[in-house]
């Protein structure tokens, strides 16, 4: 049984109006973001190995960046598709080929590079007890239902978190919720984790942190961009 990070970067940045390269491949300080994310997986001494589906167009400059950023755990660069299913579940075509039905599976985004050891950790542990993992964070905001341009309802916010990633599952779970999802018709469904659940698979919660943001507009990226350099300060001065 292995432990292998499934990430997915085949977006092309539509809104990040300013950029004319895809946000994954946007620098902070030095590095492209999906190197910022990928390394995070390489470090971790629990991760066998990792699959990356991209945009065919973008496959040689991530096998570039792969080499030059020596990430040696990155074993699969898969052809990704028109939708975040289909790329994620090229990538999960490609490593059930060569691992265990066993195995566990991190799905994650390319563009959520804060995530850190820990959480890792967390995750791995979680789903080898529960059979999942999926990385939440408390709702802390009002929520309210629309209608029109008023407000038809407020939920209380108690009982809700927003998921994020990485979600984790055993891979023949993860990969039969695909196939499936596939077999009755539904190509873009939003994460591993709507997708499992609506099919009945048990689901379960590990808290993340409130920094793990997924850079989709440019406000994302100034943001992603502050925390990596607290982090990196932080780092270079002991952790104090």
């Amino acid at each position: 049984m292995a432990n292998i990070a499934v990430v997915f970067a085949g977006g092309v940045g539509a809104r990040m109006a300013h950029s004319s390269r895809p946000k994954q491949f946007l620098e902070i300080h030095g590095r492209p973001v999906i190197v910022h994310t990928l390394d995070v997986f390489e470090q971790h001494p629990d991760i066998d190995a990792i699959a990356v589906a991209i945009l065919p167009e973008f496959r040689e400059h991530l096998e570039r960046l792969v080499k030059r950023y020596e990430l040696t755990k990155v074993k699969w660069i898969v052809d990704g598709g028109s939708t975040g299913q289909e790329s994620r579940h090229n990538a999960l075509k490609v490593v059930a080929e060569h691992n265990e039905p066993d195995s566990l599976v991190l799905i994650h985004d390319g563009v959520r590079p804060l995530i850190d050891a820990d959480l890792v950790t967390r995750n791995i542990e979680s789903a080898l007890e529960f059979g999942s993992a999926v990385t939440c964070t408390k709702m802390t905001e009002t929520v309210v239902v629309e209608e029109g341009e008023g407000i038809k309802d407020v939920i209380p916010r108690d009982p809700l978190w927003t998921a994020q990633a990485p979600q984790t599952f055993r891979l023949q779970d993860a990969l039969a919720g695909y196939d499936r999802a596939v077999a009755e018709g539904e190509h873009d469904s939003i994460d591993t984790c709507t997708l499992l659940h609506g099919f009945g698979y048990d689901v379960h919660r590990v808290e993340g942190p409130r920094t793990n943001i997924k850079i989709t507009t440019a406000s994302d990226y100034y943001v992603c961009r502050t925390f990596l350099t607290l982090i990196e300060d932080r780092e270079a001065f002991g952790g104090e």
